[in-house]
């Protein structure tokens, strides 16, 4: 699983309550790149900067997607 914000806090969650967090992190991420002063910075990135953001939810989903598995076993 890829780095959390604050992983020292979550080392004792289960996948389910990880994914949870990793959700609540995506979602305000979104939030923040659909305002529209925040847009128009992200539009001024680079385009390598702006890969690696969507990198982060592409990571984070592909977290979310693994935590039924690891619950599983």
């Amino acid at each position: 699983m890829t780095e959390f914000l604050h992983a020292d806090r979550q080392q004792d969650c289960t996948p389910f309550d990880a994914a949870v967090i990793r959700m609540d992190q995506l979602r305000s991420l979104a939030g923040l790149l659909s305002l529209e002063e925040v847009s128009e910075q992200f539009s001024e990135l680079s385009t390598l900067a702006q890969i690696l953001i969507f990198a982060l939810f592409k990571d984070g989903l592909a977290d979310i997607r693994a935590a039924p598995t690891q619950t599983a076993v």
